[in-house]
Formats: structure tokens, sequence, C-alpha cells
């Protein structure tokens, strides 16, 4: 049995932290060889000192998600470490990523799971998804939802998510809300290419072309249609059993260095 133990570091937005804990639940339930114990620095429920006492606790390996908190480097004086981040190279650990895009040589590659609702439901009324109520939109006849960063309510969503960016941390939230039912708009992406498949997403060259299109055809049959598909490629593609490898992988090579 190998001990390890995960830190998830401040700046880690709640949607990353859910897909973390979601890792962490898939390793658990896939390998009885590794001990795990998940710390989180926004988690209010344990004590300071208790969480000083976990931090501070010799493992085989401590991984470290996020930015490194100063007191990191006492975690290395003790114990082998992996650091994983969506960007940046000031490494804390053996470094590793959740994408090939970006991913340099020697760097390592994890693989994040997205879990499904437990049961969908058909009867959710349609809406186009954004991240600010101040986003331009073509007018129609269509309702308009402000989703925040905190993404993480149980239901089922039905319509159109339009991505902001084409970044990393907008490649996990797209995966998040694939498996709550939605499609997805957004720029060209590679992040997004891993997530959902190339084929996988509405893209979006030119918003003031492209979007009143995406729209109709997002709020309509094709775009239930493509939900289903990149929900079957995310499923296949970022599965427990992949995940749980991925980590294996890289917890072997890190414990026989």
């Amino acid at each position: 049995m190998h001990t390890c133990g995960w830190y998830i570091s401040s700046n880690v937005s709640d949607v990353l932290a859910q897909v973390i804990n979601d890792m962490a639940n898939a390793l658990r339930s896939h390998s009885r060889d590794i001990d795990l114990k998940v710390i989180s620095a926004n988690d209010k429920s344990i004590s300071g000192i208790e969480r000083i006492k976990n931090i501070f606790t010799k493992k085989e390996i401590w991984h470290l998600f996020g930015r490194a908190p100063w007191w990191w480097r006492i975690v290395r004086l003790h114990s082998r470490t992996v650091h994983t981040r969506l960007e940046g190279t000031d490494w804390g650990g053996y470094p590793s990523r959740f994408f090939t895009e970006g991913a340099l040589s020697g760097e390592a590659v994890i693989f994040p799971v997205f879990d499904p609702l437990s049961g969908q439901s058909d009867d959710v009324e349609k809406a186009v998804f954004v991240r600010s109520d101040k986003r331009k939109l073509p007018e129609g006849d269509y309702k308009v939802m402000d989703i925040s960063e905190k993404i993480l309510r149980p239901e089922a969503l039905s319509g159109l998510y339009i991505a902001d960016e084409a970044t990393p941390r907008e490649a996990m939230r797209a995966g998040i809300l694939t498996m709550r039912g939605l499609s997805i708009a957004s720029p060209k992406s590679g992040w997004l290419d891993e997530i959902l498949g190339p084929d996988g997403y509405f893209l979006i060259q030119d918003e003031k072309e492209d979007l009143p299109r995406i729209i109709r055809q997002g709020l309509a049959d094709k775009g239930r249609h493509m939900a289903m598909a990149a929900r079957h490629f995310l499923k296949s593609r970022r599965s427990h059993e992949r995940c749980t490898d991925s980590l294996i992988s890289l917890y072997r090579k890190v414990i026989a260095k």
C-alpha cells in the first residue's frame, strides 16, 4: 500500500476542484494499492491545526494541484512530490498537466474525469449560457442565463454554452457542462479538442457572423445531437480507468526516481 496526499491550492477554482475530487474518487475505486488523503485549502470543515498536521505528515507522494503555498518547500524535504497545474512552468515537484496540448518534454499528462449526472431530464428549458450577463449576443427569441464560476448545481441543463476564450480552464468548464447536458461553442481550442473531440463543439471563427447560426443550431436538434456525441467522446476518452492508469503510471515513475 502506497501513501499519497493531494493538496488542492487556494487558487484552484470550484470547477477544477470538482474535477480533481472526481479523479480522487476514480483512483480510490480502481486502485487498492494507494491510500489517498485529499486536503483542500478552501475546505472550512477542518481546523487549521488539523490541516497543518496532515500537511506535514510524511507520505510516499504528495501531489499538489495549483499554485504552491509558501510551506510546500518543507513538504519537499520529507516526501516525493508531484505538481499539476493548468498553466505556467514554475514547478514544485514532478511536472504534470491535464492536457497534451502545451505540455513540454518531461512533463507527464494525467487524464481528468468528468462524471455524469445521476439522472438526466428531457424536461428542461433551453437557454444560451454565458459567464457574464454583459456579453453581447445577437438579438433573438431565446433565454440567456449567466453561469458564474460556481457551476456545481446538480441539475441537468439544456441548450448551448458559449465559451469566452480558448483556454485550459474553459476546456475543463466545458467538460463539466457537457456532462450536465449542454452543447458547447468556442473558438478553436486544442484543449477542448482533447476533451470533446475536434468535431464535438460549435466552432466560433467570427462572432458576428457565426453566433446567430450557432445559437439557432445549438438550441435545435443539431445542438442536442452534438452534445450527445461529445458526451460519448468524453466518457470513452476520460474514463475512471484511464484516469487511474495515468496517475498510477506517474506515481510509479516518481517513486522509482
